[in-house]
């Protein structure tokens, strides 16, 4: 493909009135585009630059050629194939040296990409890499090592991008630690909490995703085995051919085959959906907290209506929503990839081949998408605070509850005030209730009243919970 768009640009310059119709070309080769990952439109919602790279066509081929470098090597390291050989295979596997174009063709008659990138390698290379390449080995060593590559890769991206966005979280949750906001249960008003302590819910969850990356990246290994695991072709040389080929990888060997059990590729797509799940939870709450009777928070970036003038949409959270549905059909598909049979099966294996990449994208695409939510987010604490008094402070009844609890019991203060909310009127707050309450206000004095009405007064150690969260997130990340 692009050997062939430098040709069409060679020939337009060359040519006069060609120039116009090599554009028009490209633009239909782009217009052809059709999934999301690619599109010129759409592929920044969708993705990041960093992990477009890490799981283009160009990365997934350069690591084909690595391994099969890297086996070469390791083979004339334990004395299986000539140390000349292994030099002309290296010499040889160069990206330069593929034709994207017949590779594709190539794959498309095979079904995989390797014996086509082999066959381009033995005919520029000369009677040694014909002889020696690929010894002993098997297309799936080495493309589920290359894909081991780019998931490492993508597993320390994504883990950078958490890393960066959880300290964020964390310094917005200092900042807000006393900040006081209604709580919700089940979408109603509950108690008062504070801003800061929501979001270590946020924080906490994507701080533990971090070490669930780490224990799956742990469990990936190289795949070496031949045809069935057995690393038959290669006798009693095959358990360090193993060592020295990870080795020249930077892997760990494997300690068995792992060609039917996907299991570690399954759990980083579901680590994975983890996070854009909680990400699309964070999403949820800053769409229920921006709403205009709410106004609590507020995007900050654009998300400008075409027709109505007063209306900022919250483009952030929808696109974080949006990409958290995208997760949870990774996530089912990963339990698909591990249905083989015997020694491999090609049908789950195929999936994947676009879930892995696909998943990474979205999740990269995700916590962008939330760092600069909170780069911009507009909290309003002021509105929080509103929120108690349109609310008639009835989120306070639990503090009035406890109390009278201290002079009457818990059972007879929880049974008092239910009852005497059942009997408020339509436009009474809950200090009306305590006032026209005999049961209530002969226990409770006016002071007493007055501070238990007061949000900020019954927030528990919320700010000291914030602290301690804070402090541990930093300590471990930073």
């Amino acid at each position: 493909m692009f050997k062939k768009l430098l040709i069409a640009s060679a020939c337009a310059a060359a040519i006069p009135g060609a120039g116009a119709q090599a554009q028009t070309q490209s633009i239909d080769q782009e217009a052809a585009r059709v999934s999301v990952f690619d599109s010129h439109v759409y592929r920044d919602l969708f993705g990041t630059d960093a992990m477009r790279d890490i799981f283009s066509d160009r990365a997934l081929v350069q690591h084909w050629l690595d391994v099969e470098t890297a086996l070469a090597r390791a083979e004339a390291s334990v004395g299986i194939i000539p140390e000349e050989a292994a030099e002309a295979i290296a010499n040889t596997a160069r990206i330069q040296n593929i034709d994207f174009a017949r590779l594709r063709q190539g794959t498309d008659d095979v079904g995989r990409g390797i014996a086509p990138l082999l066959s381009q390698l033995r005919a520029t290379g000369g009677d040694q890499v014909s002889e020696y390449l690929h010894w002993g080995s098997t297309t799936q060593d080495i493309m589920d090592t290359a894909t081991v590559l780019q998931v490492k890769a993508g597993v320390t991206l994504i883990r950078e991008q958490l890393k960066q966005l959880t300290l964020q979280i964390a310094d917005l949750a200092e900042t807000h630690r006393a900040t006081v906001m209604m709580a919700r249960s089940n979408g109603q008003d509950a108690v008062p909490t504070t801003f800061g302590l929501q979001l270590t819910t946020y924080m906490m969850p994507l701080y533990r995703d971090i070490q669930r990356l780490d224990e799956t990246a742990g469990r990936l290994r190289a795949q070496m085995g031949s045809t069935v695991g057995t690393l038959a072709p290669f006798g009693d040389k095959g358990l360090t051919l193993q060592k020295a080929f990870a080795e020249e990888l930077g892997l760990e060997a494997p300690i068995a085959p792992w060609n039917p059990s996907r299991d570690v590729f399954a759990e980083t797509v579901q680590t994975l959906g983890l996070i854009t799940a909680t990400l699309g939870r964070v999403a949820t709450d800053i769409n229920n907290l921006g709403r205009t009777q709410v106004d609590e928070l507020k995007e900050g970036e654009n998300g400008a209506s075409s027709t109505m003038p007063q209306k900022r949409n919250p483009r952030a959270a929808e696109y974080m929503g949006g990409l958290a549905r995208m997760g949870k059909m990774y996530n089912a598909a990963a339990l698909d990839i591990m249905s083989h049979t015997d020694t491999r099966q090609g049908a789950p294996w195929i999936l994947e081949w676009s879930i892995i990449p696909e998943s990474f994208m979205t999740t990269s695409a995700s916590i962008d998408r939330a760092q600069r939510l909170f780069d911009h987010l507009i909290v309003k604490p002021e509105h929080m605070i509103r929120n108690f008094q349109s609310s008639r402070n009835f989120a306070l009844s639990e503090a009035v509850m406890n109390a009278l609890a201290t002079k009457i019991g818990r059972g007879k203060a929880y049974a008092t005030v239910k009852h005497a909310i059942k009997q408020a009127g339509a436009e009474d707050s809950l200090r009306d209730v305590i006032d026209n309450n005999e049961s209530i206000n002969q226990h409770l004095s006016d002071q007493e009243i007055d501070r238990l009405l007061q949000p900020a007064n019954y927030v528990g150690m919320a700010p000291q919970i914030v602290d301690q969260a804070v402090a541990m997130v930093r300590e471990q990340l930073r």
